[in-house]
C-alpha cells in the first residue's frame, strides 16, 4: 500500500502501541486527607472480614463464595477510592456499590479473558472499538467508531466495549487508573444505527434496574452501557472526545457532558499516539488478524505477570496499592516490527 507523500505513512499495528512512550510521565497522586484515610480504612475493614463471601451471581442469594485472587487484586486501594469519590464519601453506599460490582463481574465472568475474547471477536472484525496508544499522562486511549458497526441490531450486545475497557485496564502502568475515550462518528455508516446514535429521549429515559440480560434492543443496549459505566466503572473515563457528531447525538452529549471538548489537543493526546482518522499521525488501517490476537496475548501476558507479582506480596488481601503489582512505566510488552508502506 503506497504511503501519502504529504501525510503519515501507512503502517501495520505494532504492540509497542500497547505501552506508553518512555518520555511520558505519570502524575503524582494527590495526598489523602485524614477524613479520606478514615473512609478508606472503613471500606478496607469491611472487605477484610473473616469468611467474607458474596453471591456467585446476580439473582442467586443461596450460593456464595469468598474472594478469588483476581477479586483481591481488583479490590485495590485505588478501586476503593474511586467508589468513595463516586459516592461523595458515603462509606455505606460505596460498600454497597463495590459488592454489587463484584457480583456483576462474577455474573458476566469478566475475569475469563480468553472466553470473553472468543465471544466478542466476531463483532470486532470491523475495528468498531479499539484500544491503542496513550495520553502524555500514560492513560490508555480507547476508540469507538459507531459507523463501523455492522452487527445486526438484534444481535448486538454490550460485551464488546466492556471487553475493551477491561483490556485498557490491563494496559495501565502503575499509577494510572483511568482511560481517554474518543468517539468518532466520521465515515459512511456500515450498518444500522449504533447504540451510541439512538434517540435522545430513549437515552435520557434509561432505567436503574439490573442489566446485562438477553434483550438485544439497541436502545436498551445503550442504556445498559451507560448504567454499567456509571455503576461499575466510576472515575474510569478521564477524558471523552466526540468527533463528527450527528446533531441528535450532539444534543445528548451537550446535556450529559456539557464540558466535553470536541477536539483532541496536544496536551491531551499527541499526534504520534493518535489515529489519523481522529486527527493524529497513526495511519493504521484496521486489520483484524494483525490487531486482535496480538492485543489479547499482550494483555494475557501482562495479567500473568501481575498475578505473579501479587502472589509475591504474601497472603492475598484487599486494599493493596496497584503500583505494587502493576507493570512499572517503561516495561515493554512483546513487540514486533512496524511495517511501513513505501
Amino acid at each position: 500500500m503506497d504511503s501519502e507523500t504529504s501525510g503519515p505513512s501507512t503502517t501495520r499495528f505494532d504492540t509497542s502501541l500497547l505501552t506508553p512512550p518512555f518520555s511520558y510521565t505519570i502524575p503524582e497522586p494527590a495526598e489523602l486527607t485524614a477524613e479520606q484515610h478514615t473512609r478508606l480504612n472503613e471500606v478496607i475493614a469491611h472487605f477484610s472480614k473473616d469468611a467474607f463471601e458474596l453471591p456467585v451471581k446476580e439473582g442467586d442469594t443461596e450460593h456464595k463464595s469468598g474472594l478469588t485472587e483476581r477479586e483481591f487484586m481488583f479490590l485495590s486501594r485505588e478501586t476503593f477510592l474511586r467508589f468513595i469519590t463516586a459516592t461523595k464519601g458515603d462509606v455505606s453506599e460505596a460498600i454497597k456499590r463495590i459488592e454489587a460490582c463484584i457480583v456483576w463481574r462474577r455474573t458476566v465472568k469478566i475475569e475469563d479473558v480468553q472466553a470473553m475474547a472468543d465471544d466478542c471477536e466476531p463483532e470486532s472484525r470491523t475495528g468498531k472499538n479499539l484500544t491503542m496508544g496513550f495520553s502524555p499522562q500514560c492513560r490508555p486511549i480507547m476508540y469507538f467508531f459507531p459507523n463501523r458497526n455492522t452487527t445486526p441490531l438484534e444481535q448486538r450486545r454490550i460485551v464488546h466495549p466492556l471487553f475493551l475497557i477491561e483490556r485498557a485496564r490491563d494496559l495501565m502502568p502503575a499509577g494510572v487508573s483511568n482511560v481517554v475515550v474518543i468517539f468518532n462518528f466520521a465515515g459512511k455508516r456500515q450498518g444500522p444505527p449504533s447504540s451510541v446514535s439512538v434517540s435522545l429521549s430513549d437515552l435520557l429515559s434509561r432505567s436503574r434496574k439490573p442489566f446485562f440480560d438477553t434483550c438485544s434492543s439497541h436502545n436498551q443496549n445503550a442504556r445498559q452501557l451507560l448504567y454499567i459505566l456509571a455503576q461499575h466503572y466510576p472515575e474510569t473515563l478521564s477524558l471523552s472526545f466526540f468527533q463528527d457528531l450527528p446533531w441528535i447525538v450532539k444534543g445528548f452529549i451537550n446535556l450529559m457532558w456539557p464540558f466535553v471538548d470536541p477536539n483532541t489537543r496536544k496536551k491531551d493526546v499527541e499526534a504520534s499516539q493518535l489515529l489519523k482518522e481522529c486527527g493524529g499521525d497513526l495511519n493504521i488501517p484496521y486489520e483484524h488478524d494483525s490487531y486482535w490476537k496480538p492485543m489479547v496475548d499482550v494483555c494475557l501476558d501482562i495479567r500473568q505477570k501481575q498475578e505473579e507479582t501479587f502472589r509475591a506480596l504474601g497472603p492475598p488481601r484487599v486494599g493493596v496499592e496497584e503500583q505494587l503489582w502493576r507493570r512499572a512505566h517503561g516495561s515493554m510488552p512483546p513487540s514486533g516490527d512496524v511495517n511501513t508502506g513505501t
